[in-house]
């Protein structure tokens, strides 16, 4: 028995390195084919050339699943890649069938492993740049095939409960793999196995926050609403602490607490009386899909810590101009919300009203920018202060980003509907996807065209509201990625803030233009149509169709002037504007640094003329 036991477990510790391994893979090829092979020309989708150079896996594979053959050459190494996929994607968005496999002039094929099919990559890009190896990134790649193994060993990919915020939470803490255009979408760096396991969402973490107590002198703060940020956390504080009018209590993460508590002017501000540790107290709170964002049901809002942690691109650290922006955001909103929701009444933006941090003011200015970025913390509405009565508030990434436990949890959801509607899976697809699009799109498209405000509506800032399987609501989050068009908001309008902040909000029309389109169209809706259409090429382009359909419909009923040049361009197939996560990683670029790379838009293949003139 014991043996069989020990079996068990090793079979299982197999079978999850293998899974992670290979969707380690995918996202790498996703990558390098949308970023590189794809614009070069280097790759091409169709049948098989020749048998006698194929290994016999791919052939079987081809027969079995009906196929397409992937190939792609690597000019600076002269390697070829290999792999079956179930079609061609407009996109990139491709399926594999199929082991991958790589050739050098005159030798076999080799069937390639993670480690070896990322060294080709990187070492290809080396060449292709003439930079050094980056093995940073190498790492980066490591850590998140390590993490995305131990959550595999970890989940139990079930239906998500009947319950709405139990179902919320299993939503927000069920993304297996990540980023499916990200080379090391489940990249942690420098954290402990330990630490990983006992925080991470996907590990269905729960946890106390750790709280501080800090002289009021010091303590930095602005609320747009009756309460300040103290009252509002005091409030919600353990009974138990004790209180003192001259200190403020601020809760950190556990994690970031730990990172404090060996910062050298954190550890002379206790030493002088400044700072009291607390410590963890308190009922639990659960880590969202961004990790460091702390959700407790009774709370009336989220906690969004600081992190001293790199998770993907960043350090997810709270800077000041970060905490000032996202409360500019809310003050704006809240003018613009009442009209906003008359037009689309199932709409709802979370409100960020209100940011607290610590300034040690010791004159020495590197070290307390160090603090107050380590202690800055954000107030964030709680869905359960915007759901409509009967609302499930479930997270798009948990849905449409998710691979195949995304697919799952989307396939009931149809199912619901087609039962409730007594109609074909197909026709539940088509209506689910167009309540989806129609309740996202139209708004988040009038803010920036009629009110000049950039949201980020990608899968980590999305809810969807459901009701019997349906989208009924949308709600977006996430002041930090919400920008302004500089020629509509100027240093007047934005006095109450830093120069610095304003800075970071201001963006260009064109810049504002691409962020909304990337986020909306290929973040968004390319997985979402991937998802919802697989191996089944007429129903994307049915899919597509619904985007379209939508796009002019906005613009009949919401467009302006503004609106057409953008609109027209879309619909005749100008190219979607996309991150280059692996470029901008290999060149260990900063997030703000990057640029964008043209995708695809396959609207402009459909046959509908329906543009404006």
């Amino acid at each position: 028995m014991h043996l069989n036991n020990l079996a068990e477990v090793f079979d299982s510790d197999v079978i999850a390195e293998q899974e992670a391994g290979r969707r380690a893979m995918e996202t790498l090829l996703n990558c390098y084919c949308r970023e590189v092979a794809g614009p070069e020309r280097h790759l091409s989708v169709g049948p098989l050339l020749s048998q006698n150079d194929s290994p016999t896996s791919v052939r079987l594979a081809l027969q079995r699943s009906g196929g397409r053959i992937l190939h792609i050459h690597l000019p600076f190494t002269g390697t070829r890649l290999l792999t079956v996929v179930s079609s061609a994607s407009a996109t990139g968005n491709f399926r594999y069938q199929s082991p991958f496999y790589y050739k050098s002039f005159g030798k076999p094929w080799i069937m390639l492993d993670w480690q070896m099919l990322a060294g080709l990559l990187l070492n290809e890009l080396s060449l292709k740049y003439e930079m050094p190896s980056n093995s940073e990134l190498m790492q980066q790649i490591h850590d998140s095939v390590t993490v995305t193994t131990a959550i595999l060993n970890t989940i139990d990919p079930g239906c998500f409960s009947q319950v709405p915020l139990a179902a919320f939470i299993e939503s927000e803490q069920s993304l297996v793999f990540g980023h499916p255009f990200h080379p090391a979408p489940k990249s942690r760096q420098g954290v402990s196995d330990a630490d990983m396991r006992q925080y991470s969402p996907e590990m269905g973490a729960c946890f106390p926050l750790h709280y501080f107590a800090v002289r009021r002198e010091y303590i930095v703060q602005r609320s747009v609403i009756a309460e300040t940020c103290d009252q509002i956390i005091a409030a919600q504080a353990p009974s138990n602490i004790i209180r003192n009018d001259e200190f403020v209590l601020i809760p950190t993460h556990p994690w970031q607490a730990r990172y404090l508590l060996t910062h050298p002017g954190v550890v002379a501000a206790i030493g002088a009386g400044r700072i009291c540790n607390v410590g963890q107290q308190g009922e639990d709170y659960y880590p969202t899909s961004s990790i460091r964002t702390l959700f407790n049901p009774e709370n009336p809002y989220f906690y969004k810590c600081s992190l001293n942690i790199r998770i993907t691109n960043c350090v997810r650290k709270n800077a000041v101009y970060e905490l000032e922006g996202a409360v500019q955001i809310t003050q704006l909103m809240r003018t613009l919300l009442p009209g906003l929701q008359r037009e689309f009444p199932n709409i709802r933006v979370l409100e960020e009203p209100a940011f607290m941090s610590v300034d040690l003011k010791s004159n020495q200015l590197q070290q307390d920018k160090e603090v107050t970025e380590g202690f800055g913390m954000i107030l964030r509405q709680n869905v359960t202060q915007v759901l409509s009565p009967g609302i499930t508030p479930l997270l798009a990434g948990a849905l449409f980003g998710n691979h195949i436990y995304g697919a799952a949890r989307l396939r009931e959801l149809l199912a619901v509907m087609q039962q409730r509607g007594g109609m074909s899976f197909e026709a539940a697809v088509e209506q689910w996807f167009s309540s989806y699009v129609a309740e996202i799109m139209y708004p988040v498209l009038h803010c920036y065209f009629a009110h000049g405000i950039i949201f980020e509506p990608h899968l980590q800032n999305v809810l969807i509201g459901v009701i019997d399987g349906e989208p009924r609501q949308i709600l977006l989050r996430d002041f930090e990625g919400v920008k302004l068009v500089q020629a509509r908001y100027d240093n007047e309008q934005l006095a109450g803030i830093s120069l610095r902040a304003r800075e970071a909000l201001w963006y260009d029309n064109d810049q504002g233009w691409k962020r909304v389109c990337y986020c909306l169209f290929v973040n968004n809706f390319c997985e979402a149509i991937s998802q919802l259409s697989a191996r089944k090429p007429a129903m994307q382009n049915r899919l597509w169709s619904i985007v379209r359909h939508h796009l002019y419909t906005y613009q009949r009923h919401y467009g302006d002037s503004a609106s057409i040049c953008r609109i027209n361009a879309l619909l005749n197939g100008e190219a979607f504007p996309a991150k280059a996560n692996l470029i901008n990683r290999f060149f260990k670029r900063p997030d703000r640094a990057f640029d964008y790379l043209p995708v695809n838009n396959p609207l402009g293949a459909l046959m509908e003329d329906c543009t404006w003139s």
